[in-house]
């Protein structure tokens, strides 16, 4: 371009070509290549709707018919086998006779059991389809609110510092109510065996706030609880009821200022990934899933050091991940009892890694997300360093926040650390929301 320029003798020429060539590169720096507006934003029409419906019509005409056969074979081998063992056996024809009808009768139950396996799996094919179709009948129907979806363990004190109750929950809640009050539902994702948080109340009027059971979403009952939470993720899109659009949050999130649907989703609804993508890996690969993805036309995508804030999803994009590889959700379902290791981030949130491929999402990089993560250990007085904390947060205006909980195994020592904690939580959302109940650690910890 210089040497062109060289040759240019006029000035003016030369502030021309100049002034085009900014020009040019300014326009196309901030274009978008991906897909056009209508394939981002509509993946699963009414047409499909239709076409599915006629699908599963014929396919559960062909369940109908084949249990039909399967009750009709039932009979005719019972009354074979009732026949069979009411004939006499005086002859050594008659026996003869009787082990070879025996025979055949094993033969014919045998047959069955394949019979009745093969329909097995025609079912689970068929009930799948049939709660997908569920899902794309509430996507299509969709008003274009937006959800936010919490996993929580619940309050289990007595388990390791890891799963230590301090309140996450309920402030966390507050900053939702307080800065993004446009949220439509609010769905707490529990275990069978987890009380709902004390605090809250019962059949809250607006139905703003649902507390669910995560086994309700899994179709195993074997897996059920659990405390995996990359099963958890592998789920949450079939929640009944939830907007295409959602949020997908820990408990230990907390939003420190105003933000809008747009720090989430574009103006035409992809889903804004604050991450970097690579193209080389950032974490160690897990052998299995890893393996998994390279031998299943994944090998083009992207990698990304995730960082550890709220994730906007869509269910639309998630259950087309599902539809063209089913082989990865059977094998985190595989793991849901335990909690997975050697399972990276990478892996787990392997939905966006899809989107990136697809152009599915935006991603404008990790600074512009105004994160902020306490370290993940703390000192046993940590008067002095939440103090720094408010400050960091409050005056540099983070967005979002999250305060890593891994305090003292000294209960005495833990205790003090819990009341700087709860005065920390309640100088940045002092207000007490309707929705919540007296919390009797107020008195205790103020």
């Amino acid at each position: 371009m210089l040497a062109r320029l060289h040759k240019l003798n006029n000035p003016k020429k030369i502030v021309l070509v100049t002034f085009f060539f900014i020009l040019v590169i300014l326009i196309f720096k901030g274009k978008d290549f991906s897909l056009s507006e209508e394939e981002q934003l509509v993946i699963f029409t009414q047409t499909d709707l239709d076409e599915t419906t006629l699908q599963l019509q014929g396919k559960k005409q062909i369940i109908d018919r084949a249990e039909s056969e399967l009750s009709q074979k039932r009979t005719e081998v019972l009354n074979k086998e009732r026949e069979n063992e009411s004939q006499e056996l005086e002859t050594d024809e008659q026996k003869t006779k009787y082990q070879e009808t025996k025979k055949e009768i094993y033969n014919a139950k045998q047959e069955i059991e394949n019979k009745e396996f093969e329909l097995e799996e025609l079912l689970k094919v068929y009930n799948n389809e049939k709660k997908n179709l569920q899902i794309k009948t509430e996507i299509v129907q969709d008003e274009g609110k937006i959800d936010l979806v919490y996993s929580w363990a619940g309050i289990l004190n007595d388990m390791t510092i890891r799963n230590r109750y301090n309140w996450e929950l309920q402030f966390s809640l507050r900053s939702i109510h307080k800065y993004l009050p446009w949220i439509n539902k609010i769905y707490i994702l529990i275990n069978t065996d987890t009380e709902p948080p004390y605090w809250l109340k019962e059949n809250y009027p607006d139905g703003k706030i649902i507390i669910l059971d995560r086994c309700e979403l899994i179709d195993h009952p074997d897996y059920c609880p659990t405390y995996n939470s990359f099963a958890v993720y592998s789920v949450v899109h079939t929640i009944p009821g939830l907007s295409n659009k959602f949020i997908l949050m820990d408990d230990d999130f907390f939003f420190n200022r105003p933000v809008g649907p747009e720090y989430m989703f574009t103006e035409t609804g992809l889903p804004i990934v604050y991450q970097k993508f690579r193209k080389t890996p950032t974490y160690k690969s897990n052998d299995k899933l890893w393996n998994y993805i390279k031998t299943n036309g994944y090998p083009k995508w992207k990698y990304a050091k995730f960082t550890h804030i709220p994730m906007p999803l869509r269910r639309d994009l998630i259950l087309k991940f599902d539809q063209n590889y089913p082989g990865y959700l059977d094998l985190v379902q595989s793991h849901y009892k335990k909690r997975y290791k050697k399972l990276t981030e990478e892996v787990s949130m392997i939905y966006y890694l899809y989107f990136s491929e697809k152009g599915w999402i935006k991603a404008p990089g990790q600074n512009k997300a105004k994160f902020f993560q306490t370290p993940k250990y703390h000192k046993d007085d940590i008067t002095q360093e939440f103090e720094t904390y408010y400050d960091i947060i409050t005056g540099k205006k983070k967005i979002t926040f999250n305060v890593n909980d891994s305090f003292s195994k000294n209960d005495e020592i833990y205790q003090k650390q819990r009341k700087v904690l709860w005065n920390f939580y309640n100088k940045l959302y002092p207000e007490t929301p309707d929705y919540e109940l007296p919390n009797p650690d107020h008195a205790k910890y103020s």
